[in-house]
């Protein structure tokens, strides 16, 4: 069991800010972020820190991640209320498909929010581009995907259509399925050869200025 006596006051301030803007902002910070909130003049301090609370097993670094930072320990109570869910990239537009997808952070869910799937597989992903206004996802939200749920008509799904991963409802003519936009500007997709469903959208979440 680890204990903040083994760090050093500045770590155990930095560990404190790190747990704190997770709990409060679902995602982890930048180094830039730490750096600004400590007054460091370069982000490398801030990330000499963060490693040394690495090496001490208070984190986990993910590199090459913006917000790569997981937090190990402490658990605080109220965590045990949520999930962490792993961030897999952006939707629609360059985001890999998910058996080539790298983590890239994560987000602490409420299980209320995510009901039955909390004990499923789920993943984020933040939506770029505005085909799904319609049905009140925005660019620059979160949505939670569960790929373990069927999925059925009306749903909003993240989709691989003939090779490319898309955000959009699952729809259906009367002889094939196709995905739907929710914006009049953009258009209806329909497979040349097929729609692999990679996750049905449960939640979304939008972060507030």
């Amino acid at each position: 069991m680890f204990s903040q006596a083994h760090l050093t006051p500045r770590q155990s301030e930095i560990l404190n800010f790190l747990t704190e803007f997770q709990d409060k902002k679902g995602i982890s910070p930048t180094y830039r972020e730490i750096a600004d909130y400590f007054g460091f003049k370069s982000t490398k301090a801030a990330a000499d820190h963060v490693a040394a609370l690495e090496k001490k097993g208070y984190v986990r670094r993910h590199n090459g991640r913006s917000r790569g930072i997981q937090i190990l320990f402490p658990k605080k109570k109220a965590k045990r209320e949520a999930i962490s869910v792993p961030i897999l990239g952006n939707v629609p537009a360059g985001w890999p498909e998910l058996r080539n997808a790298q983590y890239s952070g994560e987000l602490m869910v409420d299980r209320k929010i995510l009901g039955r799937s909390a004990e499923h597989r789920v993943f984020a992903l933040q939506v770029r581009g505005e085909s799904m206004i319609g049905r009140g996802i925005y660019e620059g939200d979160w949505v939670i995907a569960d790929s373990d749920q069927s999925p059925g008509e009306g749903d909003a799904v993240v989709a691989l259509i003939d090779g490319k991963n898309t955000l959009k409802t699952l729809a259906r003519t009367k002889n094939r399925f196709f995905l739907k936009a929710e914006n009049p500007k953009y258009p209806d997709l329909i497979p040349v050869e097929e729609i692999v469903i990679q996750g049905v959208i449960r939640t979304v979440i939008r972060q507030m200025a």
